[in-house]
């Protein structure tokens, strides 16, 4: 490797047809040039943020290491916006020569497919060949460059044979199935005439529009001619064969590789031209190319076969029964054979991937363990640093070098990345996705496995218990409640309570999702600190319901602390704050006789009290001006030590002072001078129950610059002094 240039490939999406196509170039030209190559790409490939899989794109990091000579982005296959501003910024710090593919970046030496010369080559095929005049153009979005120089592509090719293209025939869509098929739906209704051809502007709108066309009285290309764009595959998967056009990615490819080459060496680059070609199908007059059609079904038999292979084996069971780390990598060598045609496989991990704590150190230390190689090797890991990109000397490897790296991640942990070696220029597919997600998800469920604090959690886990935080269900609260009430002595009482969290969270999204499970174990976290009484039930009775039960000599003002107590410290961890709403937690208690105490009788009780609140704070928040209040209200409680005040909210809200005043007094049932104080107050209890803090040092956390004032208030607020309150 030493003698032989290194060049990085930024890219995603790689098993999709248009990527392949790329990748195949750039790696054929890589390997008759002499070069190695290494293959960055993340896996899901989002066009939004997810913060389970936003992990995934570390993968990217890797482009910084000093090893790598050059770099190509292939960038219209990076869907996210964030992401792509992320690379850029990256590559244009580097000082190494970078080409771009797919995209025009300002500063960067910048190439791609001349889409508007090719949409003139497939007119000119539907004027000459197929003797067609009248055209329709069903092509992307009008605010995007591509679409408008596909369309002025036709238009060129029109003009040069004296017709024209009217803007009616021209159709807009979205680059995808939907477009294709509603297109059809007008024809098929008479809503649109039907033109000799139709020409899309890639081949998923082309597919759309056959497909709805087939069941339908209009025959392809008998009534209506097809021809589509970009030759992604999948023809044999819709009727009529397409005709499309084969945009030279290949090309494209190739010439990056000579861009680059050229200036990382004094290598004089080949003038490659990008001209596709007309692929023919069934659905214009031309006939298919039988040629093109043996070649795709002999690639959609090889991946069948792949995918087939992965569905019949047990890959996933194997890793599930796993035990120690030397299991899952003799689990993995067993299935490696579920990699199309790789010679090489090693993954390398963080060395602390079994903790909860995620890696954010660019030289963390990692290990590298041997799956296969293409030739003999050690199974002994072999130690590295992050910033490395990889170890010295990955275990029988060969001289040339075409890697892939692909992220293990799960759950939002980074657990490190998969280096894949193939000995021809290649390109991995689905079903290599597929691999690796399994093998993520293995690694996941071996970590549980060795997590101490897992096993401790889970370990009197039955029916009577919540799986997901140890806590009791309704069931066994109700029976470890009655068991206690039977065994209370004459003057005992009850102490009940009811915690409901998260109120107006919506948890449908995979993020939102994701903050709820890890808030719920703050919550948890919460209620065994308030309660660390042995003698004292904890229940998840449902999705956000939490329950406390103890029963002895408790009073009334025992359950006030006890719900003062719990609703601070909740309000106050770190995710509940920064997610929910200061309204969102409902908090209700009974302290009755032991005696009298009935659990079902009591526990509907508190639930009608919860929700006659909850209503009531929904009624507050349909009023007009709540949102803008209630945004106000939580900047206070999460910063209450600012110099807050009312004449400026005032301002903000474009409102008068008393109209506000009132509206304030109106929505939360308490002034905003009092609030600000009672926000200050319930930050001091936070600190208080949480830190050895100085009662000076609180203070001035919580906006007082004179202690003996907030002394003061914290007294007439709750009755007690600071001290008191931390020891009570």
């Amino acid at each position: 490797m030493k003698n032989r240039p290194l060049i990085g490939i930024i890219t995603a999406r790689v098993a999709n047809p248009e990527q392949k196509q790329l990748l195949h170039g750039i790696l054929h030209q890589a390997d008759k040039l002499g070069i190695d190559t290494v293959i960055f790409s993340n896996i899901y490939n989002f066009d939004k943020y997810y913060a389970n899989t936003e992990v995934e794109n570390r993968i990217y990091d890797l482009i910084e290491s000093g090893r790598i000579d050059g770099l190509i982005l292939t960038a219209e296959s990076i869907l996210n916006p964030e992401l792509q501003q992320n690379i850029y910024e990256r590559i244009q710090h580097r000082d190494a020569p970078v080409v771009v593919t797919g995209a025009v970046i300002p500063g960067l030496l910048c190439i791609n497919n001349d889409v508007a010369d090719d949409f003139e080559e497939i007119t000119r095929h539907a004027l000459e060949k197929d003797q067609f005049t009248n055209i329709d153009f069903l092509t992307g979005p009008k605010h995007i460059d591509t679409s408008l120089l596909r369309v002025a592509g036709c238009r060129r090719t029109l003009e040069q044979y004296g017709l024209s293209l009217p803007e009616e025939n021209i159709i807009y869509g979205d680059f995808w199935l939907n477009s294709g098929m509603k297109l059809a739906e007008e024809y098929i209704a008479g809503k649109r005439p039907l033109p000799d051809v139709v020409i899309c502007a890639n081949d998923y709108m082309a597919y759309g529009l056959i497909d709805t066309l087939l069941p339908s009285p209009i025959r392809v290309p008998e009534d209506v001619s097809v021809i589509g764009y970009e030759f992604v595959g999948e023809r044999y998967y819709h009727s009529p064969i397409l005709s499309t056009y084969l945009r030279n990615r290949y090309a494209c490819g190739q010439k990056a590789v000579e861009m680059l080459y050229s200036k990382i060496s004094d290598h004089v680059p080949e003038d490659i031209t990008l001209t596709g070609m007309m692929i023919c199908g069934n659905s214009c007059p031309c006939g298919a190319d039988a040629f093109y059609l043996d070649q795709e079904l002999s690639d959609i038999r090889r991946a069948q076969e792949y995918l087939q292979l992965n569905f019949e084996s047990n890959f996933e069971q194997q890793l599930t029964v796993c035990r120690s780390i030397n299991d899952y990598i003799h689990v993995l060598q067993e299935f490696s054979y579920l990699v199309r045609d790789c010679v090489g496989i090693y993954m390398c991990l963080y060395e602390s991937w079994y903790s909860d704590t995620p890696v954010l150190d660019e030289d963390a230390p990692m290990l590298c363990y041997r799956i296969i190689s293409p030739g003999e090797g050690t199974d002994i890991p072999q130690p590295f640093r992050r910033k490395s990109l990889f170890p010295p000397q990955l275990p029988g490897s060969t001289a040339k070098t075409r890697l892939y790296f692909a992220p293990i991640f799960f759950a939002g942990r980074e657990l490190g990345y998969f280096i894949i070696q193939y000995d021809k220029p290649d390109t991995y597919d689905k079903s290599f996705g597929d691999w690796l997600k399994i093998a993520a998800n293995g690694l996941e469920g071996l970590r549980m496995k060795n997590d101490i604090r897992t096993l401790l959690e889970c370990r009197n886990l039955s029916e009577h218990h919540d799986t997901a935080t140890g806590l009791l269900n309704s069931t066994g609260f109700r029976n470890e409640a009655g068991l206690a009430l039977q065994e209370a002595k004459p003057d005992d009482r009850m102490l009940l309570l009811l915690v409901r969290t998260s109120l107006f969270t919506d948890d449908t999204s995979i993020d939102s999702r994701s903050t709820s499970v890890r808030l719920e174990a703050q919550v948890v976290d919460c209620l065994r600190k308030v309660s660390a009484n042995g003698c004292t039930f904890l229940a998840k009775l449902e999705e956000r319901l939490f329950a406390i039960c103890s029963v002895g000599r408790y009073t009334q003002e025992d359950g006030e602390q006890l719900v003062d107590k719990l609703t601070t410290l909740i309000l106050h961890t770190p995710l509940y704050k920064e997610h929910r709403e200061v309204d969102s937690l409902c908090c209700e208690f009974l302290c009755i006789p032991a005696k009298d105490a009935v659990v079902t009788s009591e526990l509907q009780q508190l639930r009608e009290c919860i929700q006659k609140k909850q209503q009531y704070l929904t009624t507050l928040h349909s009023h007009i001006s709540f949102p803008a209040y209630a945004a106000l209200r939580q900047s206070i409680f999460r910063d209450p030590q600012n110099e807050w005040d009312a004449m400026e909210a005032c301002r903000k809200l474009h409102l008068s002072y008393g109209h506000f005043r009132a509206t304030y007094k109106e929505l939360f049932g308490i002034s905003f001078h009092q609030d600000l104080i009672r926000c200050r107050i319930s930050l001091a209890k936070h600190l208080l129950l949480t830190t050895s803090l100085s009662l000076q040092n609180i203070a001035y956390r919580c906006g007082y610059e004179d202690d003996k004032y907030f002394l003061r208030q914290f007294r007439k607020l709750t009755g007690m002094t600071p001290n008191q309150y931390r020891n009570a």
